[in-house]
């Protein structure tokens, strides 16, 4: 009994020693604006203001942005701790991340949106809860060192990311091509790609994220020597949802998907069936061009994207 009791204090005063000491500051901490020790010294507070500064240039920019502001940037945030939280209410944070980083996506490029991702990357650990959607945000600019910096604040482990292990080690920006051999030899990461392009409830993909899909498809269609069947289920929603009306999507969808379709028609067998929906779709778009503009310059590619199809 005696040895038990003194046990049990024994746990008291290293929980009263623990509560006592001050908490040690980290040497390091992840950054993507900063050096990791550089990072250590700067406290929430400062990154918050740092992050709002950056919002204010980014609302401006695209006034989407402005619900952020009390929301995932609130001052309230500050005393938010994931790992405290329940599933509900974690849950609700992911969502509001996910649609910023969408979001977010199509501004990058700007130091500013860097700015934003830094409280993220602090105060959400967006490094760690939401990997995928964070490389997704980011693979657009692929060729940029802030993609590096990013890269290597992941824990890629054995996911389907783990081929951008070596941008980690190098420090050097990966090349298009690199990603395309990988969707080659895993359909999973071009089916990610693809998604992430798809419209998301009032959400449109950014240009960014666009281009860089249909960069993406268009070599790993152009490096196949037989597109067989499951390939073309794999980006084949990605198509179609760039065959809607001139109002539901961007140019640079559209004519991107009328570019892929005219190479799926001359190097993939497609059955009846798709080949029946898509001049159909096709020649929705055409009519919808037709009524929006006098310019006959996308009347022109749906034709020759039909004729195509035909052929």
């Amino acid at each position: 009994m005696a040895t038990s009791i003194a046990s049990q204090l024994q746990v008291i005063r290293s929980y009263i020693k623990a509560d006592a000491e001050p908490t040690k500051r980290p040497f390091t901490r992840p950054s993507i604006i900063f050096n990791p020790k550089e990072a250590a010294d700067i406290d929430l507070d400062t990154v918050l203001s740092i992050a709002l500064s950056g919002l204010e240039v980014l609302i401006n920019t695209d006034e989407r942005f402005r619900s952020y502001k009390n929301d995932l940037f609130s001052h309230k945030s500050r005393e938010l701790d994931r790992e405290l939280m329940g599933v509900e209410e974690n849950n609700r944070i992911n969502l509001s991340i996910s649609s910023f980083l969408r979001l977010l996506s199509g501004h990058l490029q700007l130091h500013s949106a860097l700015k934003t991702l830094e409280y993220l990357i602090r105060r959400y650990k967006v490094h760690v809860y939401n990997t995928e959607e964070l490389i997704l945000c980011s693979l657009p600019y692929h060729d940029t060192h802030a993609f590096v910096r990013i890269v290597q604040l992941l824990d890629l482990g054995n996911s389907k990311w783990r081929f951008l292990e070596g941008v980690k080690t190098s420090g050097a920006p990966p090349q298009r091509k690199v990603v395309v051999q990988q969707c080659i030899r895993d359909m999973g990461v071009l089916v990610a790609i693809c998604n992430y392009a798809l419209p998301v409830k009032k959400h449109q993909p950014s240009r960014p994220v666009v281009g860089f899909c249909t960069a993406v498809v268009i070599e790993v269609l152009g490096s196949m020597q037989i597109i067989d069947t499951d390939a073309v289920q794999k980006i084949i929603p990605f198509v179609r949802s760039g065959l809607q009306p001139a109002i539901k999507c961007g140019p640079d969808h559209k004519a991107g998907t009328l570019m892929i379709v005219g190479l799926l028609a001359s190097k993939a067998m497609l059955s009846p069936e798709l080949i029946k929906n898509l001049i159909v779709s096709i020649a929705v778009v055409a009519r919808e061009d037709a009524k929006e503009s006098a310019d006959l310059a996308w009347l022109r590619m749906s034709l020759m994207a039909i004729i195509n199809i035909v052929q």
